[in-house]
């Protein structure tokens, strides 16, 4: 049992200090009285008291009392719901929020495209441990491993291409951040990455022979086209040095060889999402492992019960009489 509001539950030290008052008193005050009456009328005012009765109309009102302040103090209680060890693999996603990923070859943008299908992918992964790193010119875990379905999403909704500072698309560290993310795990381990697969820093092959050091496999997802699509930007297209107009295209051989360097697989992201079908039948072949059971507990208010254990004493408390039977 716990409580819901325990500040009320000072509320006690009265009960005790009342009940502690009533014992100190109970001894002084027939000699009280005798000080105050004649010993006649003294005896007159106790011959049809009953000590026994005084003392149980006492204690239930002290109880009642008691039972108050518990109600008070909102007491909770509840069953305790144990989820046995599931079987289930560890996969985080690295999705790429470099600038190219606004291009419009993939509706509405290459960025977004890829966020909606992962919704459907993360929906299909529920019951694995998930987790999201975000990377640009640099990487970050946006969210560790959890088995949180609605936690992973709202991470995933905050992402943007604004997210990361750092211009540049740097894959590899992408990949050591996921690694980092891993942990001591022992569990299969996954990567998903989504990029259009143009490394602008960095070094993706190094980081991929890395992983496969450690047991991880690198599921590379392609987003864009091999034709190429602009960048958009405020007041027109992202342009190099020289002032050409930026044509951003998919590395899939780039894409390829962090896949295979790891026993992965590597897809095209298409209008539809036949590439991510493709990948979650891939990932789901992986064998499971048993994961972290966890233990839930759902509490409810029960004062209630309380206030019914109070009214039932002051009843019974006003039934008693303290007069000695005749």
């Amino acid at each position: 049992m716990i409580f819901g509001d325990t500040v009320n539950l000072w509320l006690l030290l009265i009960v005790i200090a009342w009940i502690a008052l009533e014992v100190f008193l109970w001894n002084k005050k027939k000699k009280l009285i005798a000080g105050l009456f004649p010993g006649e009328l003294t005896d007159l005012m106790f011959k049809n008291w009953d000590r026994r009765k005084h003392f149980i109309k006492q204690g239930l009102f002290a109880l009642a009392i008691l039972f108050l302040i518990l109600a008070l103090a909102r007491p909770q209680w509840g069953k305790k719901t144990e989820v046995a060890g599931q079987m289930g693999i560890d996969v985080m996603i690295a999705i790429d929020v470099s600038k190219s990923m606004l291009a419009e070859d993939l509706t509405p943008n290459r960025l977004e495209n890829a966020k909606n299908s992962l919704n459907l992918i993360i929906d299909e992964l529920a019951g694995n441990r998930i987790g999201l790193v975000a990377f640009a010119g640099s990487g970050f875990i946006s969210c560790p491993l959890t088995t949180d379905v609605g936690a992973v999403k709202i991470f995933l909704k905050t992402i943007d291409t604004e997210l990361i500072p750092d211009p540049g698309t740097d894959i590899g560290s992408a990949i050591e951040e996921s690694i980092k993310a891993f942990g001591q795990s022992t569990n299969s381990k996954v990567i998903i990455l989504l990029t259009d697969g143009e490394e602008l820093t960095g070094s993706a092959v190094a980081a991929a022979e890395l992983a496969a050091k450690e047991g991880i496999k690198i599921f590379a997802v392609g987003i864009g086209s091999l034709e190429g699509a602009t960048i958009p930007v405020s007041g027109g297209f992202k342009k190099d040095r020289e002032g050409n107009v930026i044509l951003s295209r998919a590395n899939p051989d780039l894409l390829r060889t962090l896949s295979e360097k790891t026993s992965g697989r590597s897809f095209m992201m298409s209008q539809d999402i036949t590439g991510f079908q493709k990948l979650f039948s891939a990932v789901s072949t992986l064998p499971r492992h048993k994961l972290k059971s966890s233990v839930s507990y759902q509490y409810q208010d029960r004062f209630q019960i309380f206030i019914f254990l109070s009214l039932l004493c002051l009843i019974a408390e006003m039934m008693v009489s303290e007069r000695k039977n005749a």
